[in-house]
């Protein structure tokens, strides 16, 4: 888990706040939600800080957690945790690019929402 808190730590930096509003209204409009493990707060305005908040109160979880419980297909609570903290950083990279004008990552929402 440490390569991963290094991954969150040396997240690039964000995007300006017209960025960020921009393409939270484009992915608004298109439904867009991403396959999360667990449950993230307003996933569209996410920045550097909130990820790192969401990383030590992923892993401050205990393993008795009903949120870690209630995850399908997973029983190994640190393996929910490991998953959902992947997932999410994926997730988000994949964001910064959306925000970042980056063709490639709106070609892939676009396959996703639009194209079928």
């Amino acid at each position: 888990m440490d390569d991963l808190l290094a991954r969150y730590t040396s997240l690039a930096p964000e995007a300006s706040e017209a960025q960020i509003e921009k393409t939270a209204q484009d992915l608004e409009r298109r439904n867009y939600m991403p396959p999360l493990i667990l449950d993230v707060e307003d996933f569209y305005h996410l920045t550097k800080e909130r990820m790192l908040r969401e990383y030590h109160r992923v892993m401050s979880l205990p393993s008795e957690s009903s949120e870690l419980k209630a995850v399908v297909g997973i029983g190994d609570p640190e393996e929910v945790k490991k998953k959902h903290l992947t997932v999410l950083l994926n997730q988000y990279e994949l964001l910064r690019g959306l925000r970042l004008g980056d063709g490639d990552a709106w070609a892939t929402v676009n396959e996703l929402y639009e194209d079928d």
